[in-house]
């Protein structure tokens, strides 16, 4: 096990070792009236520093919280910890609504992130969600070890509606784990002024006919 992940560390930061989301859950609702969507395929900051989504609408930031010098961008784009494990931090760039359901996809290679209860979670109003997990695809490398896609789901069913930024939280617990690509779909809640208004509208409309 430590040859090969001897053998990875050289590969992720020689940009050999690369992997895009495989058959990640993509929701029905993905585009719709009250959604977003943002992909990260590459990153440009390794620690301490917000990356940015280049697919989708944008939206979130992701950020390595692992302790400091112990991560580097491979220049395949990956977040390789080469000296610890990484510490992931996603939050939306502004408050959102209440969001009614959250999919993150994740594909991760090296020592694996953790998918276990607790390990992987959302973070709105002062709440924390757990997320349902699921395998979705799981590549052998020919340098050892895998490179996984994870997907995981949050349902926020009893949250208050409202408005609040909302952080997920992932990582693993060893070095020579490697950051791939991630997605994050979320579905929102209107919030009670939005409602209030549309049903405002809906009054208006009935009393002109």
């Amino acid at each position: 096990m430590r040859c090969a992940v001897s053998i990875l560390a050289v590969v992720a930061t020689t940009g050999l070792a690369t992997a895009d989301l495989v058959n990640p859950d993509i929701p029905s609702w993905r585009g719709g009236v009250g959604t977003s969507y943002a992909e990260f395929d590459t990153f440009t900051q390794a620690f301490a520093a917000p990356n940015f989504a280049d697919v989708g609408g944008g939206g979130f930031s992701l950020t390595n919280n692992g302790a400091p010098g112990t991560a580097t961008i491979a220049s395949s784009g990956n977040i390789y910890g080469f000296g610890g494990p990484l510490s992931i931090q996603m939050s939306s760039l502004g408050p959102i609504s209440t969001p009614a359901q959250a999919i993150l996809n994740v594909s991760w290679g090296g020592n694996m992130i953790q998918t276990g209860a607790g390990d992987v979670q959302a973070l709105f109003g002062g709440v924390l969600y757990d997320a349902t997990t699921e395998l979705r695809d799981s590549e052998a490398s020919p340098f050892g070890g895998t490179v996984d896609t994870w997907a995981f789901t949050f349902d926020f069913s009893g949250a208050t509606p409202g408005v609040g930024t909302l952080e997920l939280f992932f990582g693993n617990d060893l070095a020579n784990g490697s950051l791939d690509a991630v997605s994050i779909d979320v579905q929102s809640i209107p919030a009670p002024g939005v409602l209030a208004l549309v049903g405002l509208a809906g009054l208006a409309g009935r009393r002109r006919r």
